[in-house]
């Protein structure tokens, strides 16, 4: 079977500037890139999971709403006391129950 032109290997096609339109958008060059298209100029930022805000990669907390942005970042949280209610009537429970016997 013959080979078409179809069936020929790409040669070069990129280099040719005629192909990049008429701006002269060289996908390799990013001198090239149309204005605003990859504004990477700033620091990086990503949102708040709470309030959506802008917030720089490595802050803990947002400036925004003042929560921190992950649970390892935050300060442990006061612990309740309720689970040493619970064992004193648990334990009082248990003295009633052997003085009962």
């Amino acid at each position: 079977m013959a080979r078409t032109r179809r069936d020929d290997p790409d040669e070069d096609e990129d280099d040719d500037p005629d192909d990049w339109g008429a701006d002269g958008y060289d996908p390799d060059d990013p001198e090239t890139y149309p204005q605003g298209l990859y504004d990477d100029d700033g620091p990086p930022t990503v949102p708040c999971p709470h309030c959506r805000a802008d917030v720089f990669e490595d802050s803990e907390r947002c400036p925004r709403c003042g929560t921190y942005l992950t649970g390892e970042d935050a300060p442990p949280g006061a612990r309740s006391g309720g689970w040493v209610v619970v064992m004193v009537l648990a334990l009082l429970a248990a003295a009633m129950w052997a003085a009962g016997r």
